[in-house]
């Protein structure tokens, strides 16, 4: 009685090392998950930035082709 006693004990002390390193992978892969997620939107708050970056750069390049435009059509009209 006293070894099925024992025995009971260690598979109980078995199965919760087991649950709590099944409770652990399940937090890692969860943490994994979130960071990965996190990662995905800077990922994509960085794109957006640049792709603004690249449309003001874009409207600037245009103002000041206008503007060269128009200095050099003023030139040859007051000649």
């Amino acid at each position: 009685m006293k070894e099925e006693q024992e025995r009971l004990r260690r598979r109980q002390a078995e199965l919760e090392r087991m649950r709590r390193a099944a409770e652990e992978k399940k937090a890692r892969f969860e943490r994994e998950e979130e960071e990965h997620r996190r990662e995905q939107e800077r990922a994509e708050a960085e794109r957006r930035r640049l792709e603004q970056e690249a449309t003001a750069a874009t409207r600037i390049q245009a103002s000041y082709r206008g503007f060269k435009d128009r200095q050099a059509f003023k030139e040859r009209k007051r000649k």
